[in-house]
């Protein structure tokens, strides 16, 4: 007969073990899984971040390649497609007309786009009132 309260000791025991394993074991997971959540919401964060730096670099050097074309293409000498003078031969010029030289399509379409970014990106720097 003294086996059996001891038996029932044992298992009062282990009964409370296992209740103490449960019980922290749900802490500890609480404890990991909010360290987890917050080093997501971290990496998160810099990824935002560094995502943003680089939409900016990139419409930083936009700007500036838009205002290179620019002034590139204002500088630009005009070419001269009549290598014979008005002077020399007046008649041939005179009688013969002279077709227009067609325009590259790509640097006026390059000038227009650059143009276009420059302006917008003067627009986006100018400072407002606050309603």
């Amino acid at each position: 007969m003294e086996n059996i309260p001891s038996d029932e000791t044992i298992k009062e025991i282990l009964e409370e073990d296992h209740a103490e394993i449960k019980n922290g074991g749900k802490k500890k997971s609480c404890l990991v899984r909010a360290l987890i959540l917050i080093i997501l919401l971290i990496v998160i964060f810099f990824s935002f971040v560094y995502v943003q730096q680089y939409l900016l670099d990139l419409e930083a050097e936009a700007i500036v390649r838009a205002a290179q074309a620019t002034t590139t293409l204002a500088n630009e000498p005009l070419p001269k497609n009549n290598p014979v003078s008005d002077e020399a031969q007046p008649d041939i010029l005179n009688s013969v007309e002279q077709p227009t030289p067609t325009p590259d399509l790509e640097i006026e379409r390059t000038a227009t786009v650059s143009t276009q970014l420059t302006s917008v990106a003067e627009f986006q720097k100018t400072v407002t009132s606050e309603p």
